[in-house]
C-alpha cells in the first residue's frame, strides 16, 4: 500500500521510500536566518545532552549533528531487519566453524591466549545471541534503488559506539526541526528509529531469563586505561537507572567475587555489558592483574557481548564469500552474501578467488588492482589504518602493502565501496551552508531487533573518531 504525502503544490505516492528531494526542498525554503537559528539550537542541545567525543588529548569535543535526518519507511525497517539478521546468524556460526575447519583458522585469526579465553565460555546455544552489535553499510534511503545498491562494509559486535548518541541525536532533530518535518510530510507520524538502548535492555533481559534470574543490576565495564573515544557509559548507566535497574560503570579490574556473586564495588551484579575487546582483557592479565570475577562471569554466560562475538573480524566476509564454505550457510544467506557483501580477503601469501571466482595470487593481485581496493586492519576500528587505493599513489600503495604483510596486525584487502553522499546543513564561521558529505549507515542488532545510526564526513573514511558527525534516522509511519 502506498503512502500519500503532501508535497509543494500537490502530492506524490510513496511506495516504500521517501525521495530525498522532499527534505532538500524543505531546507531550501527555510531561509538562511531560520537555518542558522536551528543549527545553533542543535549545537547547544548537543552540548547539554552529552553528544561529545574525547579527542587524542582526552579533551571533550562536541560531535557535529546533521539536522537534516534520514527518513526511513516501515518497508525499509522490515527489509533491513531481515537482512541484518541473516548476516548476524552467519556471524554466530563462525565460532563452531572455526573449531571444525582448519581452513577457516587461516582466515579468522586468534592468538593462543584468545583461544584459551574462548574455552571458558559455554558453547553457543539456540537461546538469545548474547550480543549488542553493529554492522556498517553503504545503505542510503531516499532513492528507488535503496533495496539493491547497498553493500555491507564490516561487522562490529563488541563495544559498539552510539548507543546514547543515536537516540539523543534523533530527539534533538525532532526538537529543533519538527515544524520543518511536519510541513514537508503533513499527516505523517514521525518517530525515532528503534532505540539501541532498548535493544540492549531487551538482550540483557533475554540472557537473564535464560539464566533463570530477573535482571535487577548491571555493570557496564570499560577499560579506563583508554581515555579517548566515545564517552557514553555514564549516560547509559543513568538511562538504565531511570528505568529502575541498578547500574554502575566499572573497570574490569574492579570486579571481584564474594560468596559466588560478581561484585562491582558494593553492588552484586546480574550481568556485565562490555565496551572492551578480549585483547584488552588479555593485556590486563599480562600486566599482572588477574580477572577472576570476569572469567567467572564468562563461565556463567553473564557477559554481553559474549566471547563468541570475537569472530567479528573484517575477514569474516572472506568466509561468507568463499565457495568452499557455502555448505555452512542457508540459501537465503548465500544469496544475500552474493548481492550485498564486498569482496574481502585476509592479506597473506595465498591463492584465493577474486570477485569473479577465478583463482589468483593474492599479493600480486592486490598490488596490481590498487584503484579498486582498500587495505584495512582486520580487527581495529574507528577508521584507523585504512588505506584507500584510488587516493594513494602506486609507490605508496606498494609500501603500505609491504608494511601490512610484515606487521603484527592482520590486514584485509577489500573491494572499494561506493559511498553515498547527502546534503548536510553546516555552520561555517557562523554562516549556514548546505554541503555534500559522505555518509554511511550503522545497523545495530540484537536477538530481537535492529536500530540505525548514520554518520557523515567530508572525508571518504566516515567515522566520528576521524572528525565525522552524526546523521539521525527518523521513522515515517
Amino acid at each position: 500500500m502506498g503512502l500519500r504525502v503532501g508535497y509543494n503544490r500537490g502530492s506524490i505516492n510513496l511506495m516504500d521510500y521517501i525521495p530525498d528531494r522532499i527534505l532538500d526542498d524543505a531546507f531550501k525554503r527555510l531561509g538562511r536566518e531560520a537555518l542558522r537559528d536551528k543549527l545553533s539550537a542543535a549545537q547547544a542541545l548537543a552540548k547539554i545532552r552529552g553528544l561529545r567525543y574525547l579527542d587524542d588529548s582526552s579533551r571533550p569535543r562536541a560531535i557535529d549533528l546533521s539536522i537534516r535526518p534520514w527518513l526511513v519507511t516501515s518497508a525499509q525497517i522490515r527489509h533491513f531487519y531481515r537482512s541484518i539478521h541473516l548476516l548476524a546468524g552467519a556471524l554466530h556460526r563462525l565460532r563452531a566453524l572455526y573449531r571444525a575447519k582448519p581452513a577457516i583458522r587461516e582466515i579468522l585469526r586468534l592468538t593462543p591466549a584468545q583461544t584459551q579465553w574462548l574455552s571458558l565460555e559455554p558453547q553457543p546455544s539456540h537461546g538469545p545471541l548474547s550480543v549488542m552489535g553493529r554492522i556498517d553499510s553503504t545503505a542510503s534511503y531516499g532513492h528507488a534503488r535503496w533495496k539493491t545498491d547497498y553493500r555491507m562494509l564490516e561487522p562490529n559486535a563488541v563495544g559498539v559506539g552510539g548507543l546514547h548518541y543515536a537516540p539523543t541525536g534523533c530527539r534533538i532533530v525532532q526538537d529543533v526541526a519538527d515544524d520543518l518535518l511536519s510541513d514537508a510530510l503533513p499527516g505523517c507520524r514521525i518517530t525515532p528509529t528503534p532505540d539501541p538502548r532498548q535493544l540492549l535492555l531487551g538482550e540483557l533481559t533475554l540472557v537473564a531469563r535464560r539464566l533463570g534470574c530477573p535482571l535487577r543490576s548491571l555493570a557496564l565495564i570499560e577499560n579506563t586505561d583508554f581515555t579517548t573515544g566515545t564517552d557514553e557509559f555514564q549516560q547509559l548507566a543513568a538511562y538504565f537507572k531511570r528505568l529502575g535497574l541498578q547500574a554502575v560503570v566499572a573497570d574490569p579490574r574492579e570486579l571481584r567475587l564474594s560468596s559466588g556473586r560478581i561484585m562491582a564495588g558494593r553492588l552484586a551484579v546480574d550481568l556485565l555489558y562490555r565496551d572492551s575487546e578480549l585483547s584488552e582483557f588479555i593485556e590486563i592479565e599480562e600486566k599482572g592483574k588477574p580477572l577472576r570475577a570476569l572469567k567467572a562471569a564468562i563461565r556463567q554466560g553473564r557477559l554481553v557481548s559474549s566471547l563468541t562475538w570475537e569472530m567479528d573480524q573484517k575477514s569474516a566476509w572472506e568466509v561468507f564469500t568463499d565457495e568452499r564454505f557455502a555448505f555452512a550457510f542457508s540459501s537465503a544467506q548465500r544469496a544475500f552474501f552474493r548481492s550485498h557483501l564486498l569482496w574481502t580477503r585476509r592479506l597473506r601469501q595465498a591463492r584465493v578467488t577474486d570477485s569473479a571466482g577465478r583463482l589468483v595470487d593474492l599479493v600480486p593481485f592486490v598490488r596490481a588492482n590498487r584503484r579498486g581496493l582498500v587495505l584495512k586492519p582486520n580487527t581495529l576500528f574507528g577508521g584507523e589504518g585504512v588505506v584507500i587505493g584510488r587516493e594513494t599513489a602506486q609507490q605508496d600503495w606498494e609500501r603500505e602493502l609491504a608494511k601490512a604483510l610484515r606487521g603484527k596486525q592482520d590486514y584485509v584487502a577489500q573491494e572499494v565501496a561506493k559511498i553515498a553522499s547527502e546534503w548536510v546543513p553546516c555552520l561555517d564561521k557562523g554562516k549556514p551552508e548546505m554541503r555534500k558529505r559522505s555518509t554511511v549507515s550503522g545497523f545495530y542488532f540484537s536477538s530481537s531487533g535492529i536500530g540505525l545510526i548514520g554518520r557523515f564526513s567530508p572525508r571518504t573514511v566516515v567515522n566520528v573518531s576521524q572528525g565525522g558527525g552524526l546523521l539521525p534516522a527518523l521513522w515515517v509511519r
